[in-house]
Parts: structure tokens; sequence; C-alpha cells
């Protein structure tokens, strides 16, 4: 009651405390899904940052018959319901910002005008509105508790007038049947200000959720003079006049002036004049092509003078040369400067380091004296919210020992990439074989020494000096060795690799070689092992290989047999030659012809050739039991 009895005194008296602080408003009356007899009732108000509405918690609207909704002007409108809205909702409407106004009646405009939109809301059910029963219908309405300011350019009379939307409900009865029906949902609006002499699209567009067809309008807004609202039953309605040379359909002057699409809703506008204009919009609704309902809009647009881009010199400036980069000899120092001219009052300045605000540098020039990359920043010009940021500067300090290059290890491919060439002070030039941009690329140098130079220009300060260094590519060693040996348990085998110039070698393991560090050294192995030999040259450039010695187990070779059909040593049989697939074995008789010869020994020398017995005596064979084992060589001899 308390929270009531405050709104009534603030509609009654407080006509001239507050100025323009509703940007727009309109009411909604919707169905409530699954119910014959619930409906919505909603109040959308565009509010600025010093509307006497933002806070409030509530807000009445009224319900009028529809006896005089089509004569408003200087009659009094009998409310015979009254409905507490309770608020739903209130955050920021996005806008974009304009340029700073220029003068007239808007020099106080700051560029942004904060925008907030409040959703109130509340469910009624009809059978506790009897008198809803109205043959043509009945209307809602809500007036503010603010008045205008009385700067509106199109009209004579809003000023210290409370401003007036109503929504028309059709009957919710007709003709026994009862009608469902809500009002047309209008979208979002964050259009509020606009630049003079620009062509403005401004979307203003509603839904519907009955599906009626919808119908977009200009018109004349609403205001009152005074309200009993609650008190008295009683509103006080009168019609805007226009000013000169505005109406209904002129109510913004340009080329075009406003003017808004039937049937999208959306509006357009050049306007030619800066000001604050009061706007007037309709929407209705049509079924069966027969008009049942209507929401009425008010809007507020501000049509502001911008200021015409401003061309700014974003360069910062070393005495009368532009720099992107300085370099300054250490322990001195330099300045850097904006040669931006400023015709209005001056503007805020800050130079950053590194992106970091430099503290008490609020000039339009820095003394420089450390590494840094420096930018100045720029606002409120011409007392406007422009801004802009200059160009970067990197400022590099020499060391006064002047310039010095990086080593660079040596290279031993000359398939690797480009390298990155690093000296100080930055800012030099780089040079040599190979050398392009700062960096060096060995495919292009070839394998050999090679000089790189880095000259470094200096200034007065600071003079210039040139760094040398040597660049080695090299070719990685080649090792040439066989991969797999073979040699017996316990027996010297010696390990051959094709020895390289300028080569180091080391073994791993050491086990059973003579050296670990030997280009050839001897292996006596307990048993089959492999071994990593790696070649380095003198640049560090090294290369591995793995050889593998697999040890030959021994074969017993008899010294003769009897292929007499005794059954008994009829062949010549090799004992543990089965695990050797791959030998060669070979007979020669005492003339030296090869009368058996065979890869493998699955069949055994019995003494023939061709089926044809040879002659007693001694036979010499050789035998290899694997592609690089040692050669078997002796006699054996056949007996009959």
């Amino acid at each position: 009651m308390i929270k009531l009895f405050s709104i009534i005194v603030m509609l009654c008296f407080c006509t001239q405390a507050f100025s323009l602080s509703v940007m727009g408003s309109y009411l909604e009356w919707q169905t409530v899904p699954g119910s014959n007899d619930r409906y919505k009732v909603r109040l959308i108000l565009y509010l600025d940052a010093t509307s006497a509405e933002l806070e409030q918690q509530q807000q009445p609207v009224y319900l009028f018959k529809n006896n005089r909704h089509w004569e408003t002007g200087n009659r009094k409108w009998l409310h015979f319901e009254s409905i507490m809205l309770e608020r739903l909702s209130s955050r920021e409407v996005g806008q974009d910002t304009l340029a700073c106004a220029g003068t007239g009646s808007w020099e106080d405009f700051d560029g942004q005008r904060h925008v907030f939109v409040n959703i109130y809301e509340k469910t009624v059910n009809l059978p506790d509105l009897q008198r809803l029963s109205s043959n043509n219908g009945f209307i809602i309405g809500w007036h503010s508790i603010g008045t205008r300011d009385g700067k509106d350019s199109n009209s004579v009379n809003s000023g210290n007038a409370f401003e007036w939307v109503t929504t028309f409900i059709p009957p919710m009865t007709m003709t026994g049947a009862r009608i469902r029906n809500s009002s047309p949902v209008i979208g979002n609006l964050n259009t509020f200000f606009v630049c003079k002499d620009d062509l403005e699209t401004i979307q203003f567009s509603a839904v519907d959720s009955d599906g009626d067809q919808l119908k977009y309008k200009l018109s004349k807004p609403g205001i009152v003079m005074s309200g009993g609202g609650l008190m008295h039953g009683e509103i006080f309605a009168r019609d805007l006049i226009w000013a000169n040379g505005y109406n209904d359909q002129n109510q913004v002057h340009g080329n075009p002036g406003l003017t808004i699409n039937e049937n999208t809703g959306e509006m357009t506008v050049k306007a030619d004049e800066a000001g604050q204009y009061f706007i007037g919009l309709s929407v209705e609704e049509y079924r069966n092509g027969q008009k049942i309902g209507a929401v009425s809009f008010y809007y507020t647009l501000v049509v502001v003078d911008c200021n015409q881009q401003q061309v700014f010199d974003k360069k910062l400036y070393h005495d009368t040369t532009a720099v992107q980069t300085l370099t300054i000899c250490q322990g001195s120092e330099a300045t850097l400067t904006s040669r931006q001219t400023f015709p209005g009052p001056q503007p805020e300045f800050q130079w950053t380091k590194d992106g970091k605000p430099i503290w008490g540098a609020t000039s339009q020039s820095i003394t420089v004296k450390e590494n840094g990359n420096y930018q100045l920043l720029t606002t409120r010009i011409n007392g406007c919210p422009d801004s802009f940021d200059s160009e970067t500067v990197n400022v590099i300090v020499a060391s006064s020992a002047g310039a010095a290059l990086d080593s660079i290890p040596p290279i031993c491919d000359i398939s690797a990439p480009p390298v990155a060439l690093n000296a100080t002070p930055f800012g030099g030039t780089f040079a040599g074989p190979g050398v392009a941009g700062n960096t060096f690329d060995p495919g292009i140098a070839g394998v050999g020494r090679h000089e790189v130079e880095y000259t470094f220009q200096g200034s007065a300060d600071c003079p210039g000096s040139v760094a040398k260094r040597e660049v080695i590519v090299s070719e990685t060693p080649v090792l040439d060795l066989e991969d797999v040996l073979y040699g017996s348990r316990g027996k010297p085998i010696q390990i051959v690799v094709k020895d390289s110039l300028d080569v180091t070698y080391q073994w791993t393991p050491p086990n059973n070689l003579n050296s670990d560090f030997y280009a050839n050294p001897t292996s006596t192995p307990s048993g089959g092992i492999t071994y990593t030999v790696t070649a380095t040259n003198a640049y560090g450039c090294a290369a591995s290989r793995n050889v593998q010695i697999k040890i030959i187990e021994s074969i017993l070779i008899p010294d003769a047999f009897t292929p007499n059909n005794d059954g008994i040593n009829e062949t010549w049989e090799l004992k543990g030659i089965e695990g050797y697939p791959n030998c060669r074995v070979t007979i020669y008789n005492r003339w030296g012809t090869v009368v058996f010869n065979s890869v493998g020994y699955q069949n055994a020398f019995d003494g023939t050739v061709a089926g044809a017995l040879q002659m007693p005596g001694v036979y010499a064979y050789k035998i290899r039991l694997t592609e690089n084992s040692p050669e078997l060589a002796g006699s054996v001899t056949l007996i009959r």
C-alpha cells in the first residue's frame, strides 16, 4: 500500500521533476496457452539513465471502454479497472555510438545516451474483470510519471506532458462465441540516435501469435496533461499539436523524411535537421480483412549533427621524420611526438610502453631512453568521445660496443632448413653466401666455410659497425660396412669400415672388442652380438650404423663313407648342416672335376654321379655355410 501511494503521489505532483527519460513504450495483451480466461498484460519501456521509471518495481495500467478511443482530444478518460504490473527485468540496450554532436539544442549530447528496456507484467483472470464485455472491445493504457523536456522539434505542446500509449483489444465475446486474441509483439528496438544527412534504416517489426495480418503506419503520439490515475479514476488526454510543417505523415523532415513500410514496418529517414523528434507509430491487426486490434507505440528519435570523420595522422615523428623503428645509443635519449593538430580544445593524451600506460606521460610528446614499443593514445578529441591510437614505434637502445652477431653452430646437412640469424642492435642488415634477409640457407651456400656479415648503420649518437661470423656447412660422415658378419664362437673376426678423413669412431657396446674407438676393431665373440658404430667429424656432424655378428655353429664332417649297399654309412652325412638351408657343398675328384654341387644339402652325396658309381678314392670338398662365412675345405675317402 505504501508503494502504491508513492506512485499516486508521483503521478499527481511530479510534472516538473523530470526531463526526457522515456524513449519509447507500448503495451501487450497476450493469451495464456492452455487457459480460456487468463491473459498476460505486459508493458515495455525504453528508458534513458535519467529516467524516474528506471528503478520502479511496479507500473499501473488502466482499462477503458472503447467508447471514445478515436476522440481523445481534450477529453476525460474514465477507467473502469486498474492493474498493477510487476517488473520482470531491466537491461541496457546495445547501440552504436555516434560522433559527438556539434552545436544546437543537443550540445549536451555526449555521443551515447544509455538506453535501458524495462519489462513489467501481470497475469489476469477474465472472471475477475466482469466489465470487459463491451461490444466494442476495450483499451488498455499507460502514461509516464515523468514529463517530456519540451525539446521536441516537431511539437509545440509536448513539453511538461506525460507520454500516453494505448492498445486496443477486441471484444472477448461476439455473437455468443468467445474470441481469443493476442496483441502484436513488437521486436527489440535499438536505434534511438541517427546522424543528420545520413540515410538511415530503422528496423521496427512485430509478430502476431494468432497469425493476423499486420499493418504499420505513422500516427500521432499520445499525451496526457495530468492524470488522476488510481486515485480519481480519470485521465485527461490531449491531442499533440504539431509544429509548423509537421503532421502525422511528416514527423521528421528530410529527403526522404521519416517513412514506414506498411507491410514490413521498416522505417527510413535522411533527416536534414538535428533535433529531438516525438514519433507516433501504430501496428494494426486484421483478421479476415477486418481490423480487430491496434497497438500504439511512441518513440523518441534524436537526430545528431555528427562531426565529419576526421582523418588523423597516426605516425610518430623523431624530429621531422616519421619513424617506426628508432635506434639510440646506450646512455642517450630521443623525443617522439605526434604532429596531429587539433582545432578545438586539446584532447587527452596517454603514452604506453609495451601496451601499458606510462605514468605521467600525458602530453603530445615523450622523451625515451629505454627499449620498448611506444604508442600514443588520444581521446576526447574536440571534446567528443572520438579517439585514435598512433602507430607503434620500436625503440632500440644500442650498445656502445657496436654490432654483435650471434654464433651459428656448424650445419651438418645442406638440405637442412634455413637458419635464423640474430644480431644486435636491431635494425642492421645481413650479407654473405646463402643469406636472404635474416636467414642463412645451407642449400644455397653449399658445403664449406662461409663468412656472414652484419652491418649496423647506426646514427649520429651511436655510430655504425660491422660484425662477422664464420658458418660451416659440412656433410654428414658416410659409414660403409657390412650389416651382418659371421664368425665362430671364441675366434677373432675383424669388423671392417671404409675409413673417412677427420672422423672419430665410437663402438657400443665395447664387449669383446680389442678397441672401442678403432675404425676396424676385432671382436672375439662369445655369442651373437650387435654393435653400433658412430662416426663424428671435426664439426660435430655424426652418423651411426649397426653391424650384427652371427655365430656359425660347428658341423660334423666325416672323413670317409662306404656306399657298398650294406645299409651302413651309405652316404656322406654332414651332422648339423640342416641349420644352414642356403649352404653350398662342392666335391671334386682327383683331377679337380666337380662331381657333386648343391645349394642346401637335402640330398647327401652317395658316391654316384648321374647314377654312375664313382671310383673308390680320395675326393676334395669345399663347404660355405652362409654367404659371408669362412669356407670349409678338406677331403673325404670313398670306400667300397
